[in-house]
C-alpha cells in the first residue's frame, strides 16, 4: 500500500489526527481524554499510577468543566474515584488556589486525585504543592510518565485502541517538544572568569567547561522558558565555543548542584539580581564543544543575549554579521545590535 499524500494546514504538516486540534494546554488534554476514553488499557495504566489507585471501572470522562469556581481541564469518575486532571505545558504548575477550586469537584469519592500534568519532575512539584487540599490527595505526574504509561498500553494493543494510542504518541511527542530538535538558532551569551555568589572554587567560565550552563528561572529579565538546541558562549570579545544542550532540569537553587558554591540570596547587599544563587536556575547539560575557530565579535556586545543561526556563526565573519544575516533570513527587522537587554 503506497505512503498516503503528507497532509498540510496552514503549511504546517499534519502528522496525527490530534495535530488538528493545536498545541495548548486544552488542545492537550483534550486528546489525551479521548484516547483513555478509546482505550481501556491505558487508562488502566494511567491511573495505576496513582496511589491509591482506583478499583472500579471509570464510567465518566468530562473535559473542560466549568461552574462558578472556575474550569477544570479534565475529570474521570467511576464507582469508587474521582480525579481532576490539570494540564501544563513546560515546568509550569497550578497554583494552589487553582487547587482548592477543583477540590470540590471531588465531592466525597472514597478515592480522590487533583492531579497536575507538566514537565515539572516530581520533586520539583514536592517542593511547590501541597500534599493534600481540601482533603483531596495531590499527585504530580511528570509528561514523560504519561508516555511510559502510553508505551506500555501499545505493546499490548492492536486495532482500533492501538490505532489511537499511535495517534497520541505522535502528538505529545510533537506538541511537548517546545524547541524542535531540528531548530538550528544557537543562543549566545558571554561568560567571564568571575565566580558565582562571589567566591568558590568554580568560575563561570569553568562550569562551562565541565559541561554546564544555567541561568535564571521565572525571575530573569528575558532568559528563554525552555532552553535553545544550541548555546554559543563568548569571552575577550570572540565567540570562543559552540555546544548542543543535550537535557536540562530545573533546580531549586545552585548549591544543589554545587553546595559549594556561596549561598546569595536577594537580601544578600547591593550584589546584582543575576548574582543571585539561591533560587531556581534552569540547568543545562553540554554536549562537547562543536570544533570552531574563535569568531570575533566585531563591535562591544557588552553583556547582551543574542540569538543567532548555528550556520551564520561558522561562515560570517563576525558576530555583528552573523546576527544580522540571520535577521535577514529569518525576515525579522534589523536591530540595533549595541542597544542592551
Amino acid at each position: 500500500m503506497p505512503e498516503p499524500p503528507p497532509l498540510t494546514n496552514h503549511g504546517k504538516t499534519m502528522t496525527s489526527v490530534f495535530s488538528l486540534l493545536g498545541r495548548n494546554e486544552n488542545d492537550l488534554t483534550a486528546a489525551l481524554g479521548w484516547t483513555l476514553r478509546s482505550s481501556p488499557k491505558f487508562l488502566a495504566a494511567l491511573t495505576g499510577a496513582l496511589s491509591p489507585a482506583p478499583q472500579a471501572r471509570t464510567t465518566r470522562i468530562d473535559l473542560e468543566v466549568s461552574d462558578q469556581l472556575g474550569r477544570t481541564d479534565l475529570e474521570l469518575h467511576g464507582a469508587d474515584h474521582a480525579i481532576v486532571i490539570e494540564a501544563k505545558r513546560g515546568w509550569l504548575l497550578p497554583t494552589v488556589t487553582q487547587l482548592e477550586t477543583y477540590a470540590s469537584r471531588c465531592g466525597s469519592a472514597p478515592i480522590a486525585h487533583l492531579v497536575t500534568l507538566s514537565d515539572c519532575s516530581p520533586d520539583w512539584a514536592q517542593m511547590h504543592l501541597p500534599a493534600i487540599v481540601g482533603e483531596v490527595k495531590v499527585t504530580h505526574l511528570p509528561w514523560s510518565v504519561v508516555g511510559e504509561r502510553l508505551a506500555s498500553a501499545r505493546r499490548t494493543s492492536a486495532g482500533h485502541e492501538r490505532l489511537w494510542l499511535d495517534q497520541l504518541d505522535i502528538y505529545l511527542k510533537e506538541a511537548l517538544r517546545v524547541v524542535e530538535v531540528n531548530n538550528a538558532e544557537a543562543y549566545c551569551v558571554v561568560i567571564s572568569n568571575d565566580r558565582p555568589g562571589g567566591g568558590g572554587p568554580h568560575t563561570y567560565r569553568e562550569i562551562v567547561e565541565q559541561g554546564y550552563y544555567y541561568y535564571p528561572y521565572g525571575w530573569g529579565r528575558g532568559w528563554p522558558a525552555i532552553p535553545p538546541n544550541f548555546l554559543a558562549f563568548r569571552w575577550e570579545g570572540y565567540v570562543q565555543r559552540v555546544h548542543r544542550v543535550l537535557d536540562y532540569e530545573v533546580i531549586p537553587s545552585l548549591q544543589d548542584r554545587w553546595p559549594d558554591i556561596p549561598v546569595l540570596s536577594e537580601s544578600s547587599g547591593d550584589r546584582a539580581r543575576s548574582d543571585v544563587t539561591d533560587r531556581p536556575h534552569v540547568l543545562c547539560r553540554l554536549g562537547p564543544a562543536l570544533r570552531m575557530d574563535p569568531l570575533p565579535t566585531g563591535i562591544n556586545y557588552r553583556a547582551n543575549r543574542l540569538w543567532v543561526l548555528l550556520d551564520q556563526l561558522y561562515t560570517a565573519p563576525t558576530l555583528q554579521a552573523a546576527q544580522r544575516e540571520s535577521q535577514v533570513l529569518r525576515g525579522d527587522a534589523v536591530a540595533d545590535e549595541s542597544a542592551s537587554i
